[in-house]
C-alpha cells in the first residue's frame, strides 16, 4: 500500500513497482515529487523482499522532465536546496544498489529521460519519445546517462540539439531495450523486472555491484574484481543450493531459459 501523494507503491513477485503518479503536471519533479522517489528507493534498498525496481508512469507519459514553474520562481539558498535535493535522488537511482527498470510511455523530455537513463533497463512503448530538450530552455541535460547508452557522437548530437528522437529510434540507438505496443507498457516492463528478479535480492544485489564498478577499472583490474566476486559467491548459499538444482533441470532435459525462447517470452 502505497503511503505518498504523488507516487503508487507496491511490492510484486520481488519486484519493487514506483509509479509516478502527478497527472496536473504531467509527472514533472517539483519538491514533493524528489522527496517521495528518494524515500521510496531508500524503503526497498536493503529489504530481501525486492530484487528488483520498476519505475514507470502511465500509458499517456513518463515524466515531463523538471517542473519548470519551481525551477522559474525561486533564487539564492533555496535554489541551491533544490540543486542539492536532484543531486540526492541522480545519486540514489543512479547508484542503486539492486537492478532498475524504467517503463516508458508517451513524453520523455528532458529531465524525464535521464531519470530513464539513470535506470540499468529502459523499456518503451511505441508512442514513447525522448529529447534532452533542457538546452531549449537554456539548460543543460545530463550528458553522462546518455553518453553511456548511446556512445559520444550520437549522445552529443542529440544532447546539443534537444531534438526529440521516437520509441524506434531510440531501440536503433540503444537507448531502450525494448519497445512493446501501446498498451502493453506496465505489463511487458514487469516481466522484464520479474525476470532479473528470479535471481533473489542477495543475488541481484552483487550483481548490480560488479555492474556499476567494473566498468570504470582498467581492464586487468575489472578481471581480477570479478573473479573475486565469483569466489565470493561459490561460498554463499546461493551457490550451493542453485547449483544442484540446475545441474538437474539439465539433466532432466528441462531448460527454462529454452523454454522461454521457444515461447518467445
Amino acid at each position: 500500500m502505497s503511503s505518498f501523494e504523488h507516487l503508487r507503491t507496491g511490492v510484486e513477485d520481488a519486484v519493487g513497482v514506483i509509479q509516478l503518479d502527478h497527472p496536473e503536471k504531467r509527472n514533472a519533479l517539483g519538491w514533493e515529487m524528489h522527496h517521495e522517489l528518494i524515500d521510496a528507493l531508500a524503503a526497498w534498498a536493503y529489504d530481501d523482499d525486492v530484487a528488483a525496481v520498476l519505475l514507470i508512469g502511465d500509458e499517456e507519459g513518463f515524466c515531463g522532465g523538471w517542473r519548470l514553474d519551481v525551477l522559474a520562481g525561486i533564487t539564492g539558498d533555496e535554489q541551491r536546496r533544490f540543486t542539492e535535493l536532484a543531486a540526492r535522488l541522480m545519486a540514489a537511482l543512479t547508484d542503486y544498489r539492486k537492478p532498475t527498470v524504467a517503463g516508458v510511455a508517451g513524453v520523455a523530455p528532458g529531465y524525464g529521460m535521464d531519470l530513464a537513463n539513470m535506470c540499468d533497463v529502459t523499456i518503451a512503448s511505441e508512442n514513447a519519445v525522448f529529447g534532452s530538450t533542457q538546452v531549449k530552455y537554456g539548460m543543460n541535460g545530463f550528458y553522462g546517462g546518455l553518453q553511456r547508452k548511446v556512445g559520444p557522437m550520437r549522445a552529443r548530437r542529440l544532447y546539443f540539439t534537444g531534438d526529440a528522437i521516437d520509441a524506434r529510434e531510440a531501440y536503433r540507438i540503444g537507448l531502450v531495450d525494448e519497445v512493446v505496443p501501446v498498451g502493453a507498457l506496465r505489463e511487458s516492463a514487469l516481466r522484464a523486472a520479474k525476470r532479473i528478479a528470479e535471481a533473489g535480492a542477495e543475488l541481484t544485489t552483487v550483481l548490480k555491484e560488479v555492474a556499476l564498478r567494473a566498468t570504470t577499472m582498467e581492464h586487468l583490474a575489472g578481471i581480477a574484481y570479478e573473479l573475486r566476486v565469483t569466489h565470493d559467491l561459490t561460498q554463499r548459499e546461493v551457490f550451493h543450493q542453485r547449483t544442484p538444482e540446475g545441474l538437474a533441470r539439465l539433466r532432466a532435459g528441462h531448460s527454462p531459459a529454452t523454454e522461454r525462447i521457444r515461447r518467445g517470452a
